[in-house]
């Protein structure tokens, strides 16, 4: 197909799924969209840019089919159900596994709730995969807001926090049955999971017509009074559900992550999109409690499973943040590289054959240790700071012989208002990149930059408190 006929096909503007069939009727590729006719035209828009696997997919595409939904977060579902039953090829081929996530239901729990994962065990119900995060994220707190299940995971002498305000129906506490939890809220979780929203909702209608009925025939006013409230409680959780659904914009947030991870590759100049961006940053005061931080964004999503945290070792007190910088650095990129056993030394005389077989073994027994300690290594490093930090990020990487592009990001001396320009500073390069305030790449790298600084100064105030109340101060 080309644009021409795609523009023939009269594909709405709302939220749902989209299929692609190859000339033999057979799915090859399954997405979801905030605005069905939008997404769908972008694939043959003359500013995509595809990946190889992806042209080869456009080339077998004989017609599109779509099912329209009433939510972002019903797409989402959707798209995810359809992927489990139909396993079309490029939906394989376009993503990495390593990046699923899943939404479970830990059916096994004395009290049952609702996780993200990534991975599957035997317990529990799992809903995916799905590649958002970020969606995913924003589902599971759209339907806490309809269904407000417990966090706790057993049941205690008295109801939770959450109960207390009205966001727990008490089973933690036994103000409900186990049994009334199930039906009240986990059954209708999974159901709404399952892309079962019509059957919850003509289940709850059939429920209130039968209250209204008991209400026409009671003959006692305390009664009909207690009948009406549940009526009224019912009809309440109905349109509260449709409200949340309809906005939670939860695809479109996840679209526009995904599309400044490739302005920022084009601003760049980077052959590819950045998977995996890793930013770190530095806090303390006057070098005391010192901390460095490391985020993870994937595809323009923060990854929190993937965070670390850095307590500086030396220099407590004596240290500047460039040398706290470069300690972390070494150390978080001593996790990416495999100590290769060496070769066996020739057989010497004497103490010093002894000490060299001693290194031997000690380097074989590091680099088995390391192999399974490695992380995955970024696409894209960007430190908080100037043109000092740049390069002592470059120096970390080119020690361990790692060819990664790293970005410094400042608003230089004197500028520290909120309205101030930021600069991007480059390892090498005198002169600082400015880029408009509106760029998209500018909004991820400082999305990168907060989080890290967030993330930084929390462990730090963490290590300060307990020093404090510890009474080491």
């Amino acid at each position: 197909m080309n644009l021409e006929q795609v523009k023939e096909l009269k594909i709405p503007q709302k939220p749902g799924c989209y299929k692609f069939f190859d000339s033999g009727g057979k799915i090859i590729y399954i997405g979801k969209a905030a605005n069905l006719k939008s997404r769908v035209l972008s694939y043959w828009q003359k500013s995509a840019e595809h990946t190889p696997a992806k042209w080869v997919m456009l080339k077998r595409i004989a017609r599109i089919d779509w099912l329209e939904t009433d939510s972002e977060i019903e797409a989402l579902l959707l798209e995810a159900n359809l992927v489990k039953k139909h396993q079309p090829e490029f939906n394989v081929l376009l993503r990495d596994d390593k990046r699923f996530c899943y939404i479970k239901v830990s059916l096994d729990d004395e009290i049952p709730g609702v996780f993200i994962t990534r991975k599957i065990d035997r317990t529990g119900k799992y809903f995916g995969p799905f590649v958002s995060a970020t969606a995913v994220r924003e589902t599971v707190k759209a339907i806490r807001k309809i269904w407000p299940y417990c966090t706790e995971r057993t049941i205690g002498k008295k109801p939770c926090f959450y109960a207390q305000i009205g966001r727990c129906l008490g089973v933690c506490g036994g103000s409900v049955s186990r049994q009334e939890y199930m039906k009240k809220v986990v059954r209708p979780i999974i159901l709404f999971l399952e892309g079962k929203k019509n059957q919850i909702i003509r289940e709850q209608q059939s429920a209130i017509n039968k209250k209204e009925k008991e209400i026409k025939s009671e003959k006692s006013e305390d009664r009909m009074e207690e009948l009406m409230n549940e009526s009224l409680f019912m009809k309440f959780q109905l349109g509260n559900m449709k409200n949340v659904l309809a906005h939670a914009n939860i695809l479109g947030l996840a679209d526009k992550y995904a599309s400044d991870v490739v302005e920022l590759a084009k601003v760049l100049g980077f052959a590819k999109a950045p998977q995996r961006i890793e930013g770190f940053d530095i806090s303390n005061i006057f070098g005391q409690e010192a901390v460095g931080s490391m985020v993870v964004f994937a595809d323009g999503e923060p990854d929190k499973n993937e965070y670390r945290k850095f307590k500086i070792r030396v220099g407590q007190g004596r240290a500047n943040d460039v040398g706290m910088l470069k300690e972390v650095l070494e150390r978080r990129f001593s996790h990416s590289v495999i100590l290769k056993p060496p070769a066996s030394p020739e057989r010497k005389r004497g103490e010093q054959a002894e000490e060299s077989q001693s290194i031997n073994k000690t380097e074989i027994l590091r680099s088995a240790q390391d192999d399974k300690k490695r992380w995955p290594l970024p696409d894209l490093v960007i430190i908080d700071g100037g043109k000092a930090q740049a390069n002592i990020a470059a120096a970390a990487l080119k020690k361990h012989k790692l060819d990664i592009p790293v970005i410094a990001i400042s608003k230089g001396l004197g500028l520290r208002s909120a309205t101030a320009p930021d600069k991007l500073f480059f390892a090498g390069e005198k002169k600082p990149l400015q880029l408009p305030l509106a760029s998209p790449a500018m909004h991820l790298i400082k999305r990168v930059r907060d989080e890290a600084h967030r993330f930084a100064i929390g462990y730090h105030r963490k290590l300060r408190n307990k020093k404090m109340f510890s009474g080491n101060s």
